[in-house]
């Protein structure tokens, strides 16, 4: 705690006391005189004064009588509804921390002492609003109870200090350890929390901000130093999924807020394990995915989007696409539906409506391939050719035909291959090309063929034609 007074001695030097005591008359006339070795003061009668305040000779110090008339030194001193405190020579203190026995029992003061502070009149700050305020003493802010004792730690609006450990969320500001006291003021705080129910990674300590009149942010989204940030109903900075509607969470009302040590909401790529309402399979394979945000934090979900010149292709729940799928998409061209190729087999025929897309990892894990050769590997691997738009050519195209994307070429033991395509057929050799006006070429097999200007076969047999 930095307070000056805790640097202060707790009792006057001894040449300090004894210039305030022959500051004091010495005979016993009205005034101050000595009795038994302590100062008690006389009125004019000759009567002790009690329980009343007086000055010295100099007129610079306060000192307070007892009931029994004893000037008292070294502890609070409530008079009517005010308190203050007079030091080891007597003298009310004035602008001030003091430490003193706390008469309270409450647990929180762990050494059964508290601080308070007497201001410019030696009056002990008081705080009987019922509500917490907040007071300024050396450029940091405190905040009192009703008998003046220093509030720390968590602290309700109410003024109520939080002494609960499991009640944190009740709690409204924060003002430091038992020894400190000064408020968190527009600044971020690690606290350690009890939350039974809290995420494992965040090790039981979470993240609070506290705005400039010292309370945290609560159940709002704020920008803090360029950074956009997340708060719930207790304060705590959210981390990792966050939906703006729990009970209906979807890809449209849920964002991300990076890890535990981070907490600013996720713009651009990251990578992580989907919640278990957007993804329950892959939320209980523990089963991390690339996910894309834009600057407000919304998640690509259900498209094919450019990301740095770049086609990238996300499903409903906003997981990137990675592999061989079969797409199709909505009126506004919106993926409606996705189901991914994992053998050869899976391929739709030539005429399906379908398109076929693949999203590999050339230049860049998801980019959508978009050239006429890409190996992928599925059961075995074959050689693709995809249109710029990305869809996979189903057609001839420089003599090569492709059926949904595959390129249909003949084994190289084989040499030659039949391809039927649009109601013909068609042979190709080992690059995929189509055999135009062939006459008895023979394929491994031994078996011979002829082809028109087209590559369509006209002859095929054991003989040459």
């Amino acid at each position: 705690m930095s307070k000056r007074i805790r640097r202060l001695p707790q009792i006057f030097t001894a040449a300090a006391i004894m210039a305030a005591v022959y500051a004091i008359p010495a005979f016993a006339a009205a005034g101050w005189n000595q009795e038994n070795g302590q100062w008690i003061y006389l009125d004019k009668n000759g009567n002790r004064v009690t329980e009343s305040w007086k000055k010295n000779a100099a007129g610079d110090h306060w000192y307070y009588l007892g009931s029994d008339g004893y000037m008292l030194v070294s502890q609070r001193i409530d008079d009517g509804e005010n308190s203050y405190y007079v030091n080891s020579s007597g003298a009310m203190v004035k602008n001030e921390w003091r430490k003193v026995e706390d008469d309270s029992d409450n647990e929180a003061y762990t050494d059964g002492t508290c601080w308070y502070y007497f201001g410019s009149n030696g009056k002990a700050v008081k705080n009987t609003s019922g509500k917490t305020k907040l007071t300024t003493i050396n450029g940091k802010r405190y905040t009192f109870d009703e008998e003046g004792r220093m509030l720390y730690g968590w602290v309700s609006a109410d003024g109520t200090m939080v002494t609960e450990e499991s009640d944190w969320e009740t709690g409204t500001y924060y003002f430091g350890g038992e020894d400190d006291g000064a408020a968190v003021i527009n600044q971020w705080l690690l606290l350690d929390v009890d939350d039974p129910e809290g995420d494992d990674d965040a090790n039981g300590s979470y993240w609070f901000y506290f705005a400039p009149n010292g309370k945290k942010y609560e159940d709002t989204t704020k920008k803090i130093n360029g950074k956009n940030y997340q708060f719930d109903q207790r304060g705590v900075a959210q981390f990792k999924w966050y939906s703006s509607s729990p009970s209906a969470a979807s890809s449209s009302n849920t964002k991300y807020y990076n890890d535990p040590d981070q907490c600013w909401r996720a713009d651009g790529w990251f990578y992580t394990v989907p919640t278990e309402d957007l993804d329950p399979q892959a939320y209980a394979d523990d089963e991390s995915y690339w996910f894309y945000a834009d600057k407000s934090g919304n998640l690509a979900t259900s498209q094919i989007k450019t990301i740095n010149k770049y086609k990238y292709g996300f499903n409903e729940k906003g997981e990137m696409l990675e592999g061989l799928y079969i797409l199709t998409f909505d009126g506004n061209n919106k993926i409606d539906t996705y189901e991914k190729i994992e053998d050869i087999s899976d391929l739709p025929g030539e005429e399906d409506d379908r398109k076929v897309y693949y999203f590999g990892n050339e230049p860049k894990d998801g980019v959508m391939a978009t050239k006429k050769s890409v190996k992928i590997e599925l059961d075995d691997t074959y050689e693709f050719g995809f249109r710029t738009n990305g869809e996979a050519i189903n057609g001839i195209s420089d003599n090569v035909i492709y059926i949904q994307g595959r390129k249909m070429k003949a084994d190289s033991d084989m040499k030659y291959r039949e391809i039927t395509f649009g109601g013909e057929t068609y042979l190709v050799n080992t690059s995929g090309a189509i055999q135009k006006k062939k006459t008895n070429i023979k394929d491994g097999d031994g078996t011979y063929y002829c082809t028109d200007a087209k590559g369509i076969i006209t002859y095929q047999g054991d003989e040459k034609k």
